[in-house]
């Protein structure tokens, strides 16, 4: 089972998957932060229309992010794996400040 985050974004797919792996690390430095967890280097993995984090912080790893989208408007999936353990609001924190900050960090292109 996978908890989604949809975000819709005024730009065109293009500019967000260039900087998308930038942003990755930025969601998770933010997501760190917000729930007290150790930061690791960043790993991610090229999927089909996006991106998988292999590792960053634990409560995150092995989070998808999809992209899809037409002319200036993309929308951004991000699906964090949910397991029956998985109680209490720390992942459920990190998964919501890691999204919005992903989606924060994108910015057009000068």
């Amino acid at each position: 089972m996978n908890l989604l985050l949809t975000h819709y974004i005024d730009l065109d797919m293009t500019t967000v998957a260039g900087q998308l792996e930038h942003a990755i690390s930025l969601g998770l430095d933010a997501a760190a932060e917000r729930i007290a967890a150790e930061r690791e280097t960043t790993v991610t993995t090229v999927v089909e229309r996006g991106m998988r984090v292999d590792r960053g912080v634990d409560a995150l790893n092995g989070s998808e992010l999809r992209l899809s989208g037409d002319g200036d408007l993309t929308e951004l999936t991000v699906a964090v794996p949910w397991h029956s353990s998985d109680s209490g609001t720390s992942k459920l924190w990190a998964a919501n400040r890691f999204a919005g900050a992903v989606v924060g960090s994108l910015r057009p292109v000068a």
